[in-house]
């Protein structure tokens, strides 16, 4: 594990500053794997499912805008392993062009509060800030992009996309039955409420296809609800 990395797993581990579950993702993807990370942002994820995946594995990373964390982008350097494949895009239910709301504090954009203009019912939990400026993004589909890199196999996928978890599964139907990766996915209901849906019905997608849903205590164990102290959820195929 790289210096980056190790430092991250700690921040995890003993911290609020990154997700407290980030630490877990070593015990779930080996060498030779290859993941999807959708919602890519800086890069922190792909950094570590790079490590993880090594030279025989790969990381297929999407993130459509391209100008939010420019100084971690760089410090943590993804994009520029070989093993890290990135395309700035967003993934969503069916492929076109869609504007990406991106919310601004008086320090600038908060890129990491974007989300899709795609059948959404205002900015939702974004009500906070007072200035968006929309951004036209490319959108396609998992299914679109894991056929377009031709992979016969996926065995890792982590979703982070402020809410348009439903529609980014509705767009990866064909490949989750196909390959039944392990499913690493934010899923807040202050997130899904913009889009008129509810966190049960993104768990009730995946059970629908025999994954079971788990919550970090200490160690994976199985839940059966989405809770307001949880923000990530693991879905394992049965």
């Amino acid at each position: 594990m790289t210096i980056l990395n190790a430092v991250a797993t700690t921040l995890s581990r003993h911290t609020r500053y990154l997700d407290a579950e980030l630490h877990t993702i070593g015990g779930l993807v080996r060498p030779g794997d290859v993941c999807l990370d959708i919602g890519s942002a800086a890069g922190l994820y792909s950094r570590l499912l790079s490590d993880l995946a090594g030279p025989d594995g790969a990381v297929h990373s999407a993130e459509p805008l391209t100008f939010g964390h420019p100084f971690w982008t760089r410090v943590l350097g993804a994009q520029r392993r070989a093993n890290v494949h990135h395309r700035a895009v967003a993934l969503g239910a069916e492929p076109g062009r869609v504007a990406m709301r991106v919310p601004y504090t008086p320090a600038g954009p908060a890129t990491s509060r974007s989300f899709l203009d795609w059948k959404s019912r205002g900015v939702g939990s974004g009500d906070e800030f007072t200035r968006y400026e929309d951004v036209l993004v490319e959108v396609t589909t998992v299914d679109e992009m894991v056929a377009q890199a031709r992979l016969h196999r996926l065995d890792f996928v982590k979703i982070d996309v402020e809410g348009g978890e439903l529609h980014v599964l509705h767009g990866a139907a064909e490949t989750v039955d196909r390959f039944r990766p392990v499913m690493f996915i934010e899923i807040e209901e202050r997130h899904t409420c913009r889009y008129a849906y509810s966190p049960g019905d993104v768990v009730g997608w995946l059970t629908a296809r025999g994954y079971v849903m788990y919550t970090w205590e200490r160690g994976w164990r199985p839940a059966e609800r989405v809770c307001a102290h949880t923000n990530n959820y693991l879905f394992r195929p049965r």
